[in-house]
């Protein structure tokens, strides 16, 4: 909290094993970590076996540590329906941290009506961008853009020279093997580029088998990271590599790399271009357009980094504004 304000005692509810932009809130507000999941995640077949364990546990342990304010990561709206219940009867305040997918994706666009019922008795419901606020705005319900906060990492080495970085350069490609992150086409990029390596984050087990077995002989699958590998990993490539081919989306992956101040290679929507000024340079999500993309950015790597630097600053200023607009918001709201 700002320190002219008094210390939250809430909770995040999220219904993964982990997410980088819960725990940065967490970390950020001092807030009780709620991570739950049962059997696999992001399996639809799997969710009406573990949505309600997950639902009567979440209760659970939001009645043990009690606190006065929930933040709820949504979707699943299962989660925000946990949230709201407990709220009700402890008369605590709402807040839901609403990712792209409540309003992007097809999975979720059936839940819509029952959003907007948690969002009206919401204190706050945060979006990450100027689209998902106007929609919000009209359930009706108290829409605030909020932005990841900055990350808790090492202070940053000096970086060696570009020649003494990699030979071949590496770009470090972050990725959920999600269907909107334009897998295939990177691969078919990176067999374009083959005296650039590949590197590419994330579980594996969520891969698409032929993604693993026809990858180009310059590509990498990483697996799963530590936070300090990832950071390692990031800090030491020369551009970070991260796609959507979501309209509405801020990419964390490009997050990630503006606070450590790398180049960003980014799919062209109008949102990334809004939110990404400096230091990025936009592709197509076609494999041409992705290594065209990748070869700008190694020729011109030093002039980007010094242009994430500069944008690094600018975010850092418009986050504390949206926290002291968050805690005014979450403050004066009625139980």
């Amino acid at each position: 909290m700002s320190p002219d304000a008094d210390p939250l005692r809430g909770a995040f509810v999220s219904w993964v094993p982990s997410c980088g932009r819960s725990q940065a809130f967490i970390d950020a507000f001092g807030l009780e970590p709620v991570f739950v999941s049962y059997l696999k995640s992001e399996r639809p077949l799997l969710a009406p076996l573990k949505y309600g364990p997950q639902l009567v546990t979440t209760l659970r342990r939001l009645q043990r540590t009690h606190p006065d304010v929930v933040f709820v990561m949504d979707p699943p709206p299962f989660a925000a329906a946990a949230a709201f219940l407990y709220c009700l009867v402890a008369r605590a305040r709402l807040v839901m941290d609403c990712h792209s997918g409540v309003f992007e994706g097809m999975r979720w666009r059936w839940a819509l009506p029952l959003q907007r019922f948690f969002g009206r008795y919401a204190a706050a419901v945060i979006v990450t961008n100027p689209v998902h606020q106007r929609m919000v705005s009209s359930w009706p319900a108290r829409a605030l853009i909020v932005s990841d906060p900055p990350p808790r990492i090492e202070p940053e080495q000096p970086s060696p020279d570009r020649a003494e970085r990699h030979e071949p350069p590496v770009i470090f490609v972050i990725v959920r093997f999600g269907d909107d992150e334009a897998i295939p086409q990177t691969l078919a990029a990176a067999g374009r580029l083959p005296n650039v390596r590949f590197e590419i984050s994330g579980d594996v087990r969520r891969a698409n088998p032929r993604w693993l077995e026809n990858r180009p002989a310059n590509v990498r699958f990483t697996g799963w990271l530590s936070t300090a590998e990832f950071w390692d990993r990031v800090r030491r490539a020369n551009a970070v590599l991260t796609l959507t081919t979501r309209e509405n989306t801020i990419l964390r992956g490009g997050w990630e790399a503006m606070f450590t101040g790398q180049p960003l290679i980014t799919s062209g929507t109008r949102a990334l271009r809004a939110y990404f000024t400096g230091g990025t340079v936009f592709a197509d999500n076609s494999a041409d357009g992705i290594a065209a993309a990748v070869r700008s950015a190694l020729a011109r790597e030093d002039e980007l980094r010094a242009g994430m630097r500069v944008l690094q600053v600018d975010k850092r200023v418009s986050w504390n504004q949206e926290r002291r607009q968050l805690e005014r918001l979450v403050g004066s709201a009625h139980a």
